[in-house]
């Protein structure tokens, strides 16, 4: 079908390009994308009433149109994913062992004819992570931002858009196909190598973890034990070593254990008092048996005959390694074995793993994690993911006793979600200051209960004052709880803090 000539003119002039055509081929037709600056001053809703009236006259557009649609369909090779929806679609390169992704998107609108959209693994994690799996008018998704019933401004990368809600919906499906396994993917990693208690850091070439920090005579000593044990000198069980200009390599020969690399200013000043941090290295070596066609095999080459996990490498640092360094140079050294000892800083997370929770006190840690994260999340949440959070915890602190202190800060912070919801600002002087009690604030957290069930989405500010008051309430309420309290509180606590540890690690780094 040959677009006529003045359908095609009348498009470029609504969308505000200059009118250059570049070719005039039946279906398909390139358009120059200049910015004119006569057509700016047009209104978005103007554009789209106006575009509608001319589809109206001119009713072959809409056959058009619907001829541009895509073919639906998901293509899996390897880390390379294409997912193609009408009017979207989104082919990605997966990360591979932390390392970076990307992706291309097109739209099949001939008003976008042409257009590419390329995001890199930045642009990804900070824009299009957040809000899977929730509705474009939620208000939960970075990228997107309502202009009124049927269009959104589309914020991707270096490129805006504005797509009508048709679109906006294949975009959505198709970020979260392709998003969700590009997340699952860098948990997945995390989760297998047991790097998630540990520091991610990236510098020159090098990504890794930190494990600990030595002072610099103790790291001397460790790497002139790792040359003079080199694998290529001996064959006793202290020979699996090999020095790779300033790092360590583990290894027998065959299979490489592990990467271990200092990091350490070349003038001191970012480490006092010679301290270096011991970093778990993620060495491309190590993933070589990761095969496009097999993504889980590489996982059976975890353990303590294979690629060793960033635990297993600390424990085997702090408890095997060292120890054999001190023992062997302690004699040579001018440091005694107490010495060398102490030049080694170990910080412990001292938590205890949610699945082991017996008391409340042990939930303390991880409510803090989500009230910072809470604390910068600027978007909506979807509900569903904080309706048993709300229910579970507000079930845990029922029964605390009424003399808690702080009961002026439970209220006020009610009072503050009660105002986001109403906007009414003059909240404070309907408030009774003789009902401030701890059974009043168990009624208005049971209301916010009632109204986040019937809610889509919550506003992250609301969500933030909420978890203040569990935690002002955990932390100095006397309460009296059953286990199955408790354990529900376990199960809702632990997707909303995963998910609160994937973002402060992926996301926010990248805004």
């Amino acid at each position: 079908m040959t677009i006529p000539e003045s359908i095609k003119q009348f498009i470029i002039s609504i969308q505000g390009f200059d009118n250059h055509i570049l070719q005039n081929e039946d279906d398909d037709f390139n358009l120059v994308k200049k910015n004119n600056n006569n057509t700016r001053s047009i209104s978005i809703s103007t554009k789209y009433n106006l575009i509608e009236n001319f589809i109206k006259r001119y009713p072959d557009l809409h056959d058009v149109l619907e001829k541009c649609d895509f073919e639906p369909s998901t293509t899996r090779e390897g880390y390379r994913l294409v997912v193609v929806k009408p009017k979207v679609a989104i082919a990605c390169n997966l990360p591979k062992a932390f390392g970076e992704g990307n992706c291309q998107i097109e739209f099949s609108s001939i008003l976008f004819r042409g257009l590419k959209i390329y995001l890199n693994h930045q642009d990804i994690l900070g824009q299009l992570m957040i809000g899977l799996h929730t509705e474009a008018d939620w208000g939960c998704r970075r990228f997107l931002k309502q202009l009124d019933k049927n269009n959104f401004t589309v914020n991707l990368g270096q490129t805006t858009v504005i797509l009508s809600k048709l679109e906006v919906t294949d975009l959505c499906l198709c970020v979260d196909e392709v998003f969700q396994e590009y997340q699952n993917l860098i948990i997945e990693f995390e989760n297998v190598l047991e790097t998630w208690d540990f520091e991610f850091v990236k510098f020159s070439a090098i990504r890794g973890f930190i494990l600990f920090s030595v002072k610099q005579e103790l790291w001397n000593l460790m790497q002139q034990f790792a040359n003079e044990f080199d694998y290529t000198k001996g064959k006793s069980q202290w020979h699996i070593f090999h020095r790779e200009d300033i790092s360590i390599r583990v290894s027998r020969g065959i299979h490489d254990h592990t990467f271990i690399f200092p990091q350490f200013d070349s003038d001191l000043s970012l480490f006092p008092n010679n301290q270096i941090n011991i970093i778990y290295e993620i060495n491309n070596v190590n993933f070589q048996s990761i095969h496009p066609d097999k993504l889980t095999f590489w996982q059976q080459d975890i353990g303590e005959r294979g690629i060793w996990t960033a635990r297993y490498t600390k424990q085997w640092l702090l408890e095997k390694y060292i120890p054999q360094v001190i023992n062997y140079y302690s004699k040579k050294s001018q440091l005694s074995e107490a010495e060398l000892l102490a030049k080694i800083t170990n910080s412990k997370s001292g938590r205890v793993l949610i699945k082991e929770i017996d008391h409340l006190r042990y939930l303390a840690p991880y409510l803090h994690d989500i009230q910072s994260w809470l604390h910068i999340y600027v978007e909506n949440i979807a509900a569903s993911l904080l309706q048993p959070y709300y229910q579970a915890y507000t079930n845990l602190v029922r029964n605390t006793d009424s003399s808690i202190t702080g009961i002026d800060y439970i209220i006020g912070n009610l009072r503050k979600v009660e105002w986001t919801n109403t906007q009414e600002e003059n909240y404070s002087n309907s408030t009774d200051w003789k009902n401030l009690t701890f059974k009043y604030a168990m009624d208005c957290l049971d209301e916010q209960v009632v109204r986040i069930n019937n809610c889509e989405s919550e506003k992250s500010l609301n969500a933030d004052l909420i978890t203040r008051i569990f935690i002002w309430i955990i932390e100095n309420g006397k309460i009296s709880f059953s286990q199955a309290q408790l354990n529900a509180a376990k199960q809702a606590l632990l997707p909303l803090w995963e998910q609160s540890r994937f973002e402060m690690r992926y996301v926010y780094p990248n805004r």
